[in-house]
């Protein structure tokens, strides 16, 4: 165990001094900011009023640190997350291929199952990181225009109805929540992993990775019926499941 420890410290050394790897932190950071700007500004701020004072009603409670950071949160994972997961599960494994040190590694007296699990849990890692990266510089941004406290409101097209939290069930809700979401984007990691361990470019898997998913996404919505008997069978659709996790109350699967 210590070995596989020391290994995985390695494979996310080596992931985490490439200069693309930050290239999601500095992108979403960027498009934090202009999302707060759309929701505290002219239409925004006003249709954000509204939708307060409609499903909770207390415009000066609601409107906090801890709203606005899921509201922003929930656009930019839907708009980038699925881009920046694939160009790294996608490049891990394909990058070393075309660069030619996949061969110097697996001279390295370790099977090729662990190399894979090692490079696997490194893009999971690496998920995890910039999921909680969002949330935390989501949320630093939201009270920095809202001020700490207050209460926080969900809403969102997946939720059967609105959720309404105190501030610290808020705030515990908000990070747990975004733990699953990065396990929910396994499925991402996988088709571009396995994807970028065929004789592939690196762009190649990502590009294909992403269009995959689009189309699963487009399919999963399209209100035709002739999906319906399929729809639990989509990728996309299962991966919502994220949001189970800021239902009012949680629904734990029971015996």
């Amino acid at each position: 165990m210590r070995l596989f420890c020391q290994q995985l410290g390695w494979e996310l050394y080596r992931l985490f001094a490439r200069r693309r790897t930050y290239i999601g932190f500095g992108i979403f950071l960027l498009v934090e900011i202009v999302f707060y700007l759309i929701w505290t500004r002219g239409g925004g701020a006003r249709q954000l009023e509204r939708m307060i004072e409609r499903f909770a009603g207390g415009l000066d409670e609601y409107l906090s640190g801890l709203t606005l950071a899921f509201l922003m949160v929930a656009f930019t994972m839907l708009l980038l997350g699925v881009i920046f997961v694939s160009l790294i599960a996608g490049d891990i494994l394909a990058k070393e291929s075309e660069d030619g040190n996949l061969r110097l590694l697996l001279v390295r007296p370790i099977s090729r199952f662990r190399l894979l699990l090692l490079k696997f849990l490194s893009c999971q890692i690496y998920t995890t990181t910039l999921f909680l990266f969002v949330a935390a510089s989501s949320l630093f941004i939201g009270c920095l225009g809202q001020g700490w406290g207050g209460k926080m409101l969900v809403a969102a097209p997946d939720l059967p109805k609105v959720s309404l939290f105190d501030w610290w069930e808020g705030m515990g809700r908000y990070f747990f929540a975004i733990l699953g979401f990065s396990v929910v984007y396994l499925p991402v990691i996988g088709i571009a992993f396995l994807l970028g361990s065929l004789r592939v470019k690196p762009a190649t898997a990502t590009i294909v990775t992403i269009a995959i998913l689009i189309a699963d996404r487009i399919m999963g919505k399209m209100p035709l019926e002739a999906f319906d008997p399929y729809r639990d069978y989509f990728i996309t659709s299962r991966m919502d499941a994220w949001y189970l996790l800021l239902y009012q109350e949680i629904p734990w699967v029971s015996d």
